[in-house]
């Protein structure tokens, strides 16, 4: 939990600095584009080498090159517009996985299907609750302590969640079972159509608080923006909560595939009641679906892969979610600039329908797995 919370500051304590140190939003939100994006890629690769040599060996070494980049931010952030840059990008790539280290550690350590569902659940609630409490605590930090204290902090609860899970570890390592495999994550059967709906869902992430606070702008309620966005998690880990304590008799397939359907019907319902009233109740409606989905792609993606490749796997599926997000924020951004916030929601429609359509080759899939499975 630790480790998550500063995940959810990086970001927003990225642009406090930029902006405030330089002056500028552009220079502030390219910088947390370079974080972001180099997270993306070099997760998975992080990841892999995890399940080659173990959690234990490849954590504590990036989490200390994180500090160093955390720290060469902080000082070059005034002096050089490139060193920057490339220290944001070290930054955003060293950053751990942790949603994908622990998830790991629970598919390896429960055979039970109920208790993984509920675990990964848990998971899910834990990342809604950070992504609740990191952008607060960073305006908190911020304004108390000055524009370098985020990320400072952030570093701390980096190091003390790095030691934490990595010293908890197992010592068994899957490093033959990894070596042996040659075929890619990328070629597995179902990973592809699952992924790319992910980046669909990244895509409704990255533009649902653009889109909001630029809604919220135009209707003249500018200060309900913020609120607005807020609701997304909060709906999200209450369903969570509710997701882990059922029984499901389904395949996760159906489940991932049934979320999307409902997130896209309650995204469309943005186009149709566009009143504030009737905005934020769209918004926990549309934030119901969040865990859910999540939930069941982390369990559906458990099934398709090796588990000796687990930790990458799951980097993939973040580093998907990653990359849905920066395309989001960028091209819903550029759409509420050029027409108003209203049309940001036609674009949310389109990126939940997007998921929704990728999603089905995993279900027809899965039904035919099932099917042989009878036979």
């Amino acid at each position: 939990m630790l480790g998550r919370i500063p995940l959810a500051m990086n970001t927003i304590a990225l642009v406090f600095l930029v902006s405030n140190i330089r002056d500028s939003f552009l220079l502030a939100g390219i910088t947390s584009s370079c974080y972001t994006l180099a997270n993306a890629i070099a997760s998975p690769k992080i990841g892999k080498w995890a399940d080659q040599r173990g959690v234990r060996k490849v954590l504590i070494p990036i989490s200390f090159i994180n500090l160093v980049s955390i720290l060469i931010i902080v000082n070059v952030a005034q002096a050089s517009t490139l060193a920057l840059l490339l220290s944001a990008t070290l930054f955003g790539a060293t950053f751990p996985s942790y949603g994908s280290f622990t998830r790991a550690r629970w598919s390896r350590s429960l055979t039970d299907k109920d208790e993984l569902s509920t675990a990964l659940s848990l998971e899910s609630v834990f990342d809604e609750a950070a992504f609740i409490l990191g952008p607060a605590l960073a305006g908190l930090i911020f304004a108390t302590l000055g524009p370098e204290s985020p990320l400072l902090i952030g570093a701390v609860l980096m190091l003390v969640a790095s030691f934490g899970i990595a010293l908890t570890a197992s010592r068994e390592t899957y490093q033959s079972e990894v070596n042996q495999s040659s075929a890619l994550i990328l070629k597995t059967r179902g990973i592809p159509s699952l992924l790319t709906s992910l980046i669909g869902v990244g895509m409704l992430f990255g533009s649902n608080f653009v889109v909001l606070i630029a809604v919220a702008k135009d209707l003249g309620r500018e200060s309900d923006g913020g609120l607005w966005v807020a609701l997304y998690p909060v709906g999200s880990l209450v369903a969570g909560l509710i997701y882990g304590a059922i029984s499901w008799k389904s395949s996760h397939s159906f489940r991932y595939s049934s979320a999307l359907v409902m997130m896209t019907v309650s995204t469309c319902g943005f186009l149709v009641f566009t009143s504030p009233r009737a905005i934020p109740v769209l918004v926990v409606i549309a934030g119901i679906t969040i865990a859910p989905t999540l939930i069941a792609a982390n369990a559906h993606l458990k099934e398709l892969v090796p588990i000796e490749r687990l930790n990458e796997s799951f980097a993939l599926l973040g580093a998907a979610i990653s990359i849905g997000i920066t395309l989001g924020s960028t091209l819903s951004g550029f759409i509420v600039d050029e027409y108003d916030g209203r049309s940001g929601f036609i674009f949310m429609a389109i990126a939940t329908a997007i998921a929704a359509l990728f999603s089905l080759p995993g279900l027809r899939e899965n039904k035919g797995k099932r099917a042989t499975e009878v036979n």
